[in-house]
């Protein structure tokens, strides 16, 4: 019912598959550097990287930033479960959660809960008033619960291309 994600599975080759994990070691990497680690010429490799981007595959390029760098200190995984799981609850509270900027990741999940949440904050006394104000006053919301990170043993924002695994 609420899985409305149209998947479109693009077959890579081995060149596609290095190119990815090279753009996803350092998305600052010149097509020039990039053509060498792969063997390809730099206009074969832009083709390439321009046809990975048009077929989404590469959907966006960032920097990853520290929170803690900026004073989010604390960062909680938060499990929300909906009073009522209804088409429009579901869509009214992931809209909700785009425009909050102290969540930065929101996954909507089988089993209970129903949503996990990434929440970064500087500290407890701002998580408390991201609770307050976000999540204890909306109806939508009929339990929550909290797990506040004691340290972060891994941190890995890409994929897998390989097919060998981490």
């Amino acid at each position: 019912m609420f899985f409305r994600h149209e998947v479109n599975i693009v077959k890579l080759d081995a060149i596609d598959r290095r190119i990815l994990a090279c753009l996803q070691e350092d998305n600052q990497i010149s097509n020039l550097a990039l053509a060498e680690r792969v063997g390809l010429s730099p206009p074969a490799c832009l083709k390439r990287v321009r046809a990975l981007r048009e077929a989404k595959v590469i959907i966006g390029d960032m920097s990853i930033v520290d929170p803690k760098a900026l004073g989010q200190l604390v960062t909680v995984v938060v499990e929300v479960t909906l009073a009522r799981a209804s088409l429009d609850v579901v869509d009214g509270f992931k809209r909700k959660m785009v425009g909050q900027p102290e969540v930065s990741q929101c996954y909507l999940v089988t089993g209970a809960p129903d949503i996990v949440l990434i929440v970064q904050v500087a500290d407890m006394e701002a998580y408390e008033s991201f609770l307050t104000r976000v999540l204890y006053s909306d109806a939508a919301v009929a339990t929550v619960s909290s797990l506040v990170v004691v340290n972060r043993i891994k941190f890995q924002p890409r994929v897998v291309v390989d097919g060998s695994g981490p």
